[in-house]
């Protein structure tokens, strides 16, 4: 159950998103069918890839309906929690179940059709993880509990008011984010069908304009953060080593939903420092303090659902000395964040959220962050 304390956070933000859209939404569930195949993202994958993976979702979904503004400026998104099992295989951890808290965002809307982008994030139990005398053949996942995380873009046909069908493409993720050794992940590419049916639905003709303006008056800002995350390093079932994680970046932001940063990350990696030590890397501890220290510029570009934040973000690190045993040159971050109202009546935005950070499509960590917005 240790590295279920570890995983549990992923994902439990955007439930919030099931409160955020608003009371009255309309209900809709989905049931879906995948099929797709694991990718050898690394030759260090020892993990079985050959053949179909196959794999089911049944979903509780909400229509947002223009409650709040932002429904409409998002062009009325989708919200909901799915019930995901899909079928790896024996030589591949064999299956994994999970619950995936979910956003679909409107991409276009034409007659009978609409096509949306979707992401989720939560909390996923594989059943045959790594094991060094039971399991030691399959080195893409480390622990029973996991971290999801689902991109899937497709589009749905409306038969009637009550019934649509739907179909696309998906890359579904799985990773304890270094949480315990092996961690090189389950990247699965599918493709996907299923039907949707909406007991009381609602027409795009009935959706609620925005009352307020998109606009903002305040278009330039900031944000600062710290984190902290917890990973194994080099040895399997060996000890669990901090990261302590901080970040400054300036905004700009282009309308009420949507803004862009530029920034730099700080981190200090213990677990560098530690082994770089004991494995003689470094020359001194003077030198392991810095080798152990990375730094980085990033972009990012943040969408703003009410008091919810998605933050997407490229990064690639910078100065001589630091960055030391780093995967490679640069790396992504996908962060979730809830906004606590604004204090004092000033534009002061105190926050709380979580961040899958990766090199390519390897996880290095999931973070706990706390920050600010002015």
């Amino acid at each position: 159950m240790k590295n279920y304390r570890k995983n549990k956070w992923p994902g439990l933000l955007l439930l919030l998103l099931l409160w955020q859209a608003g009371v009255g939404a309309q209900i809709a569930i989905e049931s879906d069918v995948y099929a797709g195949a694991i990718w050898r993202h690394t030759p260090k994958l020892t993990t079985e890839t050959a053949g179909i993976r196959w794999g089911q979702e049944l979903s509780v979904r909400f229509q947002t309906d223009g409650r709040r503004d932002w429904h409409q400026w998002h062009r009325y998104p989708a919200f909901g929690v799915s019930l995901l099992h899909m079928r790896l295989g024996e030589g591949s951890h064999g299956d994994a179940f999970a619950l995936l808290p979910q956003l679909s965002v409107p991409v276009f809307r034409w007659g009978r059709f609409a096509a949306f982008f979707r992401l989720g994030t939560g909390l996923a139990r594989v059943s045959d993880p790594y094991d060094y005398f039971k399991n030691p053949e399959q080195n893409a996942i480390g622990s029973h509990w996991n971290n999801i995380t689902q991109f899937r873009l497709g589009g749905e046909f409306r038969f009637d008011d009550h019934l649509r069908v739907n179909a696309g493409v998906a890359l579904t993720h799985f990773s304890n984010g270094g949480a315990a050794l092996p961690n090189y992940g389950i990247n699965l590419p599918s493709a996907y069908t299923g039907l949707v049916w909406s007991p009381h639905p609602i027409r795009e003709s009935d959706f609620l304009p925005a009352a307020g303006s998109k606009k903002v008056v305040r278009h330039f800002g900031a944000i600062v953060q710290a984190g902290l995350a917890r990973i194994e390093y080099a040895v399997f079932d060996g000890p669990g080593y901090p990261v302590w994680c901080t970040s400054v970046a300036g905004y700009y932001r282009f309308n009420r939903v949507n803004r862009a940063l530029l920034g730099i990350d700080h981190e200090f990696n213990r677990a560098v420092f530690e082994y770089g030590q004991q494995a003689a890397f470094f020359e001194n501890e003077a030198a392991a303090r810095k080798g152990a220290t990375r730094l980085a510029l990033f972009a990012a570009d943040e969408f703003l659902f009410g008091s919810i934040g998605v933050q997407l973000q490229m990064g690639f690190y910078i100065g001589d000395g630091f960055n030391q045993l780093v995967f490679k040159k640069q790396y992504s971050k996908l962060s979730t964040r809830y906004y606590f109202p604004a204090m004092f009546k000033t534009p002061l935005q105190a926050f709380t959220g979580i961040t899958l950070k990766a090199h390519a499509f390897t996880a290095e960590y999931i973070s706990g962050n706390i920050g600010l917005a002015f």
